[in-house]
Parts: C-alpha cells; structure tokens; sequence
C-alpha cells in the first residue's frame, strides 16, 4: 500500500498571494471518548450553496477508506455564531446551505486505530488518538476542503501539550512550546504532509543538502530514532550518490509508530508521502525491527523522484471523492520498488547473490498473480475490477522495472538506464507539469530509444508474460524457470541460530549426504568461517550463494567451526572436496560462468558487479 504524491498548481499559488485561505485548529489537550475537535474557519464562499468534502480515498492507497465517517456532530455557523442548515449527503459530502454567511465548520472526529465503524484502515493511511502518548495526525483524516476549492491556501494551528513534540516535513513558524502553525499552498499539499506527536525522540542528519528527521514514538523503548538513523545512514547516502549527489528536497521526516503487539489491521509497513513516510510496526526483536525498518525505507524514501517529480493529471489533479486511475502504476510503484533494491547493489550495499535472490523471489511471487492482464489496465482499474491484482505492482512492476534497464542498457550499449531516464524525466516535468498518460511511452521513446516503444507494447500495454530468460541472458545471468540441475551441495543439513550466542549453527543432520558425513559435520557446531570468511547471522545466505556461484566440483571446501568436547568449546578444521547432487529447481537466479565478453559488460553496466 502506498501514498502518491500531490502537488501545488499555479493558481493555488494566486490564491494564496489574494490571502484567501482555510484556517484549520486542533487542541490536542481537549480530547473526549477518544475524539478530538476540529474547527475550520472557511474562505469567502460566492455561492448559494457549497459542499465539504472530507476524502473519500486517498492516493495511493488504492481502496475506498471512506474518513468521513469518523466525523460527527458537524455544523456550520455564520459570523455571529448562529448555525447554518446543513445536509449530509454521503458518508464524506455535506451540503451547505446558505453558503454565503458561513463562516465556519466544526465537528468531532474519531481515530481509526482503535475504532469499531466498518473496514480497517491500514495504520500507516489512518488516525491515531492516545491523550498525552501520541496522535497520528493524517491531515486527509481531519481536515476537509469546500468543493471546487482545493486550491486555496490552507493554515493549520495545531495546540499540544509541551511534552509532545510534532515530526512533521512542514515547518512550524510559531515559536511557542504548546502552538504549532503549519502553512501550505492548497489542500493537496497539507493532504501529504502528516504530523506525529509524542514525547521527543528525534534525531536529525543532513544528506545531499536535505534535513532529514526520524522521529519514533514506542511504549517499550526498544528501538530509538538514533537506532533506526544509524542502520539508514548509509542507505540514504547510497540514494544521494544514485541520484546524482544531491537531493531534490529541503526537508523529509520518517514517522514510526511502534505499537505494542499486533495492530487492528494485523499489517505493518509504512505509507509514503512526497516528504515524508509514516510507519506502523509492532514492537519486536530490535535487531529484526530495525532492518525491517530499513528494507521499507529503502523503497518509500524513493517516491521524493516519483511521483513527487514525475505524475499526470490524474495524480496532480487528485479527486479525492471519485478518483481517475493513472494506467502507470507500474512507474509509481514498480519503478521505485525496483529502485529500492537496484540502488543497493549499484552501491555495494548488497551482494550480487542477495540481489539475485530479490529477483528471483519478485518473479516466483507475480506468479500468484494475472500474468496476461495489461499492466496498464490493471492500474486504472485497480479500485475496483483488477483490485486482487494490485499488490503484483510490487512484483511484476518492479520486474518490468528490471527489464526495462536491461532493455535500455542494450539499446545505448550500457551508456543509458532507468537510473538516468528518471532524472530525465524529473527535469523534463518536475513538480508543477503532469504528464498525459497516453503520452509518457513516447516522451520515454524520445528521451532514450524508439525501440523502446516495442518492450512497452508487448509487455506493458499488451498481455504478454515477459520473458525473463531472454531478458537476463543479455545481461550474462541464467534464469531456470524449472528442471533438474547439478548443484553444488552444502551438506543436506539444517541451519539455525544458537539463542545464547547469536551464531550460525548446525541444528540438524538426519539428512546428511555423502559430503556432510566427510565434512564430520556434528549437531551443535557453531559455524565460525566458511572458505576463509568470517559467518554471521547476516551473510551465510550470501556465503552459501557465493559457494554455489563461483566453486566447481572437486575443489577443496574449508570450514572453521566451534565445538563442544568434553564440555570445552573448541575450534575445529573441517574440509573436503566440493560434490554436487542433482536438483529439481523451479526458479533460480544464477550468474551464467561462460557468459560473453559483451554480456558481462552489460552487466556491469547495469549493476555494476
């Protein structure tokens, strides 16, 4: 699930300079049965009637969230007090009558966290009300807009106990402990920019030129902002150099909720915001937390390109109660997914073994998806008649990210990929142009190759599986979609990780083959290097990756491992000749050892290994 982005036009611009604007206010101090009231002072009205609108979707989300029905006891009042006639239409529309004398709109609103009305929301997209602990505050959940009016201006004052401090990508330009007062350009803006208060716990880095903040809010203090920065650090540096060495923004805030034990929706994962990314985790083992952390920060700090940079008019004119689809979610979502992972190993955060087990793990999980649907169909109808379908922009859409670089790469003799036409796209449209949808395939055409349209057609707009096996071919890389292999074997044992020392270790060997039995594996034996290298929790899939890639049959294996003989742990030698056995496989990613000259250059092209 992911949020796209909205941005500011022209004439919002104008309204603003005319000092016709929204003031929202929230006093997080008055909380009642778990509600907070809302007041929202509204700009001059010319007309007899008006509706407010509060979000039936929002972007991103891609399923019908319906907030206004977490508003109650609405009402309209005129500049002395006195109430207005007003008519609730839908769960998220209420007509205004009289519109001319309104002067403001207040109501109750209730979270979503802990709220029995109809679907769960997923955390990150909802609201979240604790007195004096923290309030999540999607401003889509709070706040409405009067229709035909989004562009205007909006203010928000948001009043707060001094113990809790707002994260936020907005700036607060109030200097007091207890008032925080954001201003943006119109409601698409204050729509992408939530705010989470709770006790200070906030640490702050510069990347690239951009303050970036990560701000946690968490009952058992396992995991501290400073914990998750230091584990991102390097990932965001990583995305810098990727993007050419600086970034595109001033400021962007990570906000985590870490709750104690399974949320209502039982999901965990974060939405991402044009500046921002909320996260919901439960609040587990720290170490798996914070690289849980990492891995969807990899891919949700990438939507500051797109579509922050890159939209259509669907996206930069988002219709908050009945939505147009854009066909491109493969360049939203799969496009960024892809980035996450192929920015790692471009890097040398990854091993070549790992990104190829990513790969192989995206293609074996799009096959529980419609493999002939058009991608391009399956993003406009994704609300509704294509909806099971839509978490394969995860899968397939970063596949065809991968294709399309591999393709781009080829065409250009490795000189161009995805990574440059992104940041070609980005100047070509930037954050005030939308794209038409039925013109993006020929803009990408001209700013790279024409024959690029092909790939687009067949594969993309047309309802055909995309060859994997011919497209990693040309990068020197095998794809066995299924068969019997010889492989080389580790020994047919079972693997695990003691509990009191933390170390890779042998749990199990019923199973053990002719290799294992001349290793002399025994049950207990802690795994202290394997070839020369030093295992941990973190790189034995790679070692045994690594193994499989690079030795051939006979050649001599070393391991070093702990043993316990006679009650004392010692170090102990173990070796033999490497041996394969004969495998059924269905899907594996592999490096191709007789790969040309041409291949490898194109590899390297592409990843960079």
């Amino acid at each position: 699930m992911k949020f796209i982005v909205l941005f500011l036009s022209a004439s919002s611009l104008l309204a603003q300079a005319n000092g016709d604007k929204f003031i929202g206010s929230i006093d997080l101090n008055n909380v009642v049965d778990d509600k907070l009231y809302v007041t929202v002072e509204l700009p001059e009205i010319t007309h007899e009637s008006i509706e407010y609108h509060i979000p039936k979707i929002v972007p991103g989300t891609y399923s019908i969230s319906d907030f206004g029905r977490f508003i109650t006891e609405l009402e309209v009042v005129d500049d002395n007090g006195e109430k207005l006639a007003v008519e609730r239409l839908t769960d998220n529309r209420w007509l205004i009558k009289d519109a001319t004398k309104a002067k403001s709109i207040s109501y109750w609103v209730e979270d979503t966290y802990d709220t029995k009305k109809g679907n769960v929301i997923f955390e990150p997209a909802g609201t979240n009300i604790e007195e004096g602990e923290n309030f999540i505050l999607n401003t889509f959940g709070f706040f409405g807009y009067l229709e035909g009016l989004k562009n205007l201006g909006y203010q928000v004052n948001i009043t707060h106990p001094e113990s809790l401090y707002g994260g936020t990508s907005m700036i607060d330009l109030d200097e007091s402990t207890t008032v925080d007062t954001f201003e943006v350009s119109d409601y698409y803006t204050l729509a992408d920019s939530p705010i989470m208060y709770s006790k200070p716990d906030t640490t702050i880095k510069n990347v690239g030129g951009a303050e970036i903040l990560v701000q946690i809010h968490s009952k058992r203090d396992r995991v501290t902002s400073k914990d998750v920065m230091d584990n991102i650090a390097e990932l965001l540096e990583a995305q810098k150099n990727y993007l050419g060495g600086t970034l595109p923004i001033k400021k962007y805030a990570f906000l985590i909720y870490l709750s104690d034990g399974l949320s209502r929706s039982g999901g965990f994962g974060a939405l991402e915001h044009s500046l921002s990314s909320v996260y919901s985790f439960p609040e587990i083992n720290p170490i798996f937390l914070s690289q849980s952390i990492r891995d969807v920060a990899a891919h949700e700090f990438f939507h500051i390109i797109t579509p922050l940079n890159i939209h259509s008019e669907e996206i930069g004119n988002f219709d908050f109660i009945n939505p147009n689809m854009s066909k491109h979610l493969w360049l939203y979502e799969g496009i960024t997914e892809y980035s996450a992972s192929h920015v790692q190993i471009k890097e040398g955060l990854i091993s070549l073994e790992s990104y190829m087990n990513i790969l192989e793990g995206k293609i074996e999980n799009s096959k529980n998806y419609n493999d002939v649907l058009p991608f391009t169909e399956l993003s406009s109808l994704c609300l509704d008649e294509h909806k099971s379908q839509y978490q394969n922009v995860y899968q397939k859409g970063a596949l065809i990210g991968m294709s399309l670089d591999i393709y781009l790469r080829k065409y250009s003799d490795g000189e161009y990929g995805v990574q440059q036409l992104m940041q070609d796209l980005a100047k070509e449209y930037g954050k005030e142009v939308s794209f038409k949808d039925e013109l993006l395939f020929d803009k990408i055409a001209a700013l790279s190759s024409a024959e690029i349209l092909d790939f687009f057609k067949t594969y993309v707009e047309g309802p055909n599986p995309i060859p994997y096996k011919e497209v990693l071919q040309q990068v020197g890389i095998e794809y066995i979609e299924e068969g019997t292999i010889f492989q080389l074997t580790l020994g047919n044992i079972s693997l695990g990780v003691d509990p009191d020392t933390r170390q890779v270790a042998i749990t199990g060997t019923s199973e053990m083959n002719d290799f294992g039995k001349e290793m002399a594996y025994q049950i207990g034996d802690k795994l202290k290097s394997f070839n020369g290298t030093e295992v941990t929790t973190e790189n034995i899939a790679d070692l045994v990756a690594e193994f499989r890639n690079t030795f051939n049959a006979g050649d001599k294996v070393k391991m070093e491992v702990k043993r316990s003989v006679n009650g004392k742990s010692k170090k102990v030698k173990l070796k033999a000749p490497a041996q394969t056995i004969e495998t059924e496989v269905e899907g594996e990613i592999r490096v191709n050892r007789n790969a040309t000259d041409e291949q490898v250059k194109l590899r390297k092209a592409w990843i960079g290994v």
